[in-house]
């Protein structure tokens, strides 16, 4: 058991270092899940005026 126990306390004390670096992958993991976002939602902007753009010449062929 106190083998555990010390195994725990070392990799605790090694957590406990890197919490800045935790922070910062933190916050770049929130900074690229908005520019996927961001990416993600141009993509479909693009699509919909892309079918906007059909659906304009489907309606002039039809006249």
């Amino acid at each position: 058991m106190p083998r555990h126990l010390a195994l725990l306390l070392i990799a605790a004390a090694a957590l406990a270092g890197c919490s800045n670096t935790w922070q910062g992958v933190k916050q770049d993991a929130k900074s690229a899940g908005s520019t996927v976002t961001n990416a993600v939602g141009t993509g479909l902007d693009k699509a919909g005026d892309g079918l906007n753009s059909a659906g304009e010449k489907v309606k002039r062929a039809g006249e």
